[in-house]
């Protein structure tokens, strides 16, 4: 392997891999949980075969942990090798997550980390990755449920174009909260990653400072949203999956936050290509929308949007055109007529 995954909060775990590895990435490691602690990082292999060992932690991995907590494992770990800029990542091994002390549920966690892992390569096709999973030889059972979770996954569907795979609702209940706003660390691989895509296109004239980043947890809307992919991606044989930006006032973020995207308003900040609710991969753009409050701050959705087989818009347009799913301008600027079309992932504050 080029690189293994270590929970550093799995003490078992985590002190396994640093008493193979030596006293010098021990040294190492205590060094950087120190200074960086609660934030993924990576360290050089000591003695063990491999080239980077990537340190993850998951406090809140317990087992009752939600798919958020797994999917956050698999994220972070991209990401770390997405930022990698000295050595080429390619084979990647993670551990069976949660089957050890914590006892989770072995279908639960081995659907939810393939298909996370699916999703995360499928947002990134030119990322050539092969992951893999260890698991202990005693344990069979959870072996067998990762193996029957592989076969899914390479199975193609009934029709002759494969689709991409992505993560959907695992069949355990999640007893999270319904509605959830996670402030990101600054220090963390997701936090880096949304505030990269909102510089790549905002103008330093526009921005001083960015003062938070949530990521926006809202269990009703979400799975209207994957609904609406699944249906999407059954359709139209393909992913039509967009992370756009949508500015907009103080009061309209808390109501986005409960009650989604509602196109009731549309015509609030144009209709030029259609009425109904604007998007744009130009942060930039969006920021002419983004009204900021009594203290100066602004709010910015980054969302993931379904923008389905497009066709240029006039402000003529109250409804969607017969055979298509959104409106565009041609450019950067896409327009939806369905509320369940768009999921805001993440809500950016700055000023």
């Amino acid at each position: 392997m080029d690189a293994i995954v270590v929970i550093s909060t799995a003490a078992r775990l985590r002190d396994s891999v640093l008493q193979q590895a030596g006293d010098k990435i021990k040294k190492l490691y205590t060094e950087q949980a120190q200074t960086l602690p609660d934030t993924s990082f990576s360290t050089s292999n000591g003695r063990l075969p491999c080239k980077k060992i990537f340190f993850i932690p998951a406090p809140k991995l317990s087992k009752s942990a939600d798919k958020w907590v797994f999917r956050t494992i698999v994220s972070e770990a991209i990401q770390l090798i997405v930022n990698e800029k000295t050595i080429i990542i390619r084979p990647i091994v993670f551990p069976a997550v949660g089957c050890g002390l914590n006892g989770c549920d072995a279908t639960f966690v081995a659907e939810t980390l393939m298909r996370a892992v699916s999703y995360e390569l499928e947002q990134r096709p030119n990322l050539p990755l092969s992951v893999y999973f260890v698991i202990q030889s005693k344990e069979t059972i959870v072996f067998n449920k990762f193996e029957e979770q592989l076969k899914l996954i390479k199975s193609p569907p009934r029709s002759s174009t494969r689709l991409p795979v992505v993560p959907r609702k695992p069949p355990r209940k999640d007893t999270g909260p319904a509605f959830e706003r996670r402030i990101l660390e600054p220090s963390s691989n997701i936090f880096k990653e949304v505030l990269q895509i909102f510089q790549s296109s905002m103008s330093n004239q526009s921005y001083k400072e960015v003062i938070s980043i949530e990521n926006i947890r809202n269990k009703r809307w979400y799975r209207q949203y994957l609904a609406e992919r699944d249906d999407f991606n059954d359709r139209l044989k393909q992913n039509t999956e967009k992370r756009l930006f949508h500015g907009c006032s103080e009061k309209a973020a808390d109501s986005i936050m409960k009650e989604f995207f509602n196109r009731g308003f549309a015509g609030a900040n144009g209709t030029a290509y259609g009425q109904g609710c604007y998007f744009s991969s130009n942060a930039s753009y969006s920021h002419k929308y983004a009204t900021p409050n009594n203290k100066g701050e602004r709010r910015m959705f980054l969302a993931r949007v379904l923008v389905g087989k497009t066709t240029k818009g006039n402000s003529s347009m109250k409804i969607c055109p017969l055979g298509f799913d959104s409106t565009t301008d041609g450019s950067h600027i896409f327009v939806i007529y369905r509320d369940s079309q768009a999921f805001g992932e993440y809500l950016i504050t700055y000023r």
